[in-house]
């Protein structure tokens, strides 16, 4: 990184970071396919949010999480007028309007007069305790930052169609509740010291701000050192494969984020402060790829998500900045409403940096083994495989070690269920207690009835992997459990392209008689025939071929989704044996 002496001899030019298509007008853009789809979701979008009166936030909503741990009353008119801020400043730009005009000055009003941008479930200081209520209104936390960041890019996309008088409220209330805060050296805040994707949301949005309205040169040089200094926590908290282990959708927050500042940060300095030089950057900007299994279906380890998207704007820069990023089929890239949070700057950028001559479409065949993140992919025409070994301490963490799932014609059959609704329980001590963070929600067994123990201490070992023909992962994973009776819990994984099938093994011995019992989880009903199971979709199917040796039992449970709160069943196969002091099968998957 750079020094704060380095960063003001790289600000002496004075240049002006725009917001602008590079090679063609807003107006141009929108008539490309791709720009001429995402106009009409805002404008019909726009319209709608035009005939409502803006939601209101009001005490009862702020004081649910509270009262029961509920975030999502709140934040859903919270996010609600985010939403409105991306969609008014857009059209304000692709089809100029005094009714644009007037609903982006409008909300723009109403957020700065919010009490708080921070959301009540972060009012937390470095040691996760609760702020005092003084602190409240400049708590820098993912959202304020962001919401920062977008009332400073409206500013640069919008000024000259803004009343002067809103332009003076906006530019004061990022003063006081961003730049301000941030800049007292005595306070450390609570992202500066966090291993993910807060670390790179929060500095890319404070750093993005200033270099769009902080002239002052030495001042600007101290936040960008700073900004820089969390970065670098960031960038340590990715192995040598840039894998983020919290999912897609996480990978596409925290790197989008510092794509965002590192695009900004090279323009202001004219290319002298280039974070897309650094070998890590190129590995995690790589690693998008690797989570799409197939058109439709993601890689959802922690909490991921079983069907992510892209984004059209970040990926296309992305590949003009590294050309071997490979960027999936256009039917996979989010519409750019379809984000619930409405993140500004990576909406913004879906415009701005979409290039139609960009390259589309990803290998059927294709196998990677990501060595720190501990995860292989095996990808082909027939069956797709993520399988992964790693420890129960990750970051968003799952007790997942020696999981994996299955996807058929775009669909996981096998599947990871990925994130559930957060809530005051999601990322406290009772979170293990949630079905879907548990082991028992996931492809692995349980050995004496026990389920695999959270924390970095648990992890798998022996890990050995090789890619080929026949793709194959194993590990001994008895390390997982506090099963005090268990020896060895040896599994492994192959999948056999040419044979179109994966094959698992599972080895235990204990050192006396216990039982055992094998989970398979999937988002579908399943159904049993004879020595197998059937794993179906409307679309696709699975069979599990098991021995006979093992009890066959079919159950239900239900969890909350992750955006929606709506009650989502999940549908298992439980596959039991007798006590014994060893414990020795082999499951054959295949499409059907």
């Amino acid at each position: 990184m750079w020094s704060k002496a380095e960063l003001f001899e790289a600000l002496a030019a004075r240049v002006s970071c725009r917001l602008e298509p590079p090679d063609m007008s807003f107006c141009q853009l929108a008539e490309t396919p791709w720009g001429k789809s995402q106009l009409d979701a805002l404008r019909r979008q726009g319209e709608e949010w035009l005939s409502q009166p803006t939601p209101e936030l009001s005490y009862q909503l702020f004081a649910e999480y509270a009262r029961s741990g509920d975030r999502s009353r709140f934040q859903r008119p919270y996010f609600d007028r985010r939403g409105r801020l991306l969609t008014f400043a857009l059209l304000c730009r692709l089809q100029p309007d005094d009714r644009w005009k007037r609903a982006l000055e409008d909300i723009l009003w109403a957020i700065c007069s919010e009490p708080f941008w921070c959301i009540p479930a972060h009012f937390l200081d470095t040691d996760e305790q609760p702020l005092p209520f003084d602190a409240w209104e400049t708590c820098l936390d993912l959202f304020a930052c962001e919401t920062g960041f977008a009332l400073a890019e409206t500013l640069v996309l919008c000024r000259d169609l803004l009343d002067e008088t809103v332009k003076a409220q906006v530019h004061a209330q990022i003063e006081r509740r961003i730049l301000t805060p941030f800049c007292r050296a005595e306070q450390i805040h609570r992202f500066e010291s966090m291993h993910n994707n807060w670390c790179a949301v929060c500095a890319g949005a404070i750093g993005g701000t200033a270099i769009h309205l902080v002239s002052d040169r030495a001042r600007l040089a101290e936040i960008l050192c700073r900004c820089l200094s969390t970065m670098q926590t960031y960038l340590d908290s990715f192995g040598e494969d840039g894998v983020c282990t919290e999912g897609v959708g996480y990978w596409t927050y925290g790197f989008g984020f510092f794509t965002c500042f590192a695009d900004l940060l090279s323009e202001r300095t004219q290319g002298t402060c280039n974070l897309f030089s650094l070998p890590k950057v190129k590995a995690i900007a790589l690693c998008q790829q690797h989570y799409f299994l197939s058109e439709g279906c993601t890689v959802s380890f922690a909490d991921g998500s079983m069907a992510g998207g892209y984004r059209m704007g970040l990926s296309c820069r992305l590949q003009e900045i590294y050309p071997e990023c490979a960027i999936p089929s256009p039917a996979c890239a989010d519409d750019l409403l379809r984000d619930s949070c409405y993140r500004f700057c990576l909406g913004l950028r879906d415009f701005i940096w979409y290039r139609p001559g960009a390259r589309f479409g990803l290998p059927a065949r294709r196998s990677a083994w990501l060595a720190d993140a501990q995860w292989l992919i095996s990808a082909s025409s027939s069956l797709c495989l993520a399988a992964k070994a790693g420890n129960n301490g990750e970051s968003h963490n799952h007790n997942d070690c020696g999981s994996f799932l299955v996807c058929r014609e775009g669909e996981q059959l096998l599947c990871d269920f990925g994130a559930c609704l957060y809530d005051a329980l999601s990322f406290g001590p009772l979170r293990y207690e949630r079905f879907v963070h548990a082991s028992r929600s996931h492809n692995v067994a349980m050995p004496a009835e026990c389920q695999q123990a959270p924390g970095s201490a648990y992890r798998a070992q022996e890990v050995l992997a090789e890619c080929g023909q026949q793709d194959r992962l194993s590990m001994e994973l008895s390390g997982c459990y506090e099963c005090p009776s268990l020896n060895h819990y040896h599994r492994s994984i192959c999948h056999d392209v040419p044979a179109k099938q994966i094959i698992v093994r599972d080895a235990l011995d204990f050192s006396s008689p216990e039982t055992c019992t094998e989970v398979f989880v999937s988002p579908y009903p399943i159904t049993l025939e004879d020595g197998h199971a059937v794993f179906a979709s409307p679309h696709a199917k699975l069979e599990l071929t098991f021995p006979d040796s093992l009890s066959a039992k079919l159950l239900t449970e239900t969890y909350l989704a992750h955006n929606s709160g709506e009650e989502t069943t999940a549908y298992l196969l439980h596959l039991d044996a007798e006590k014994s002091l060893c414990h020795e099968y082999t499951f054959v998957i295949r499409g059907i």
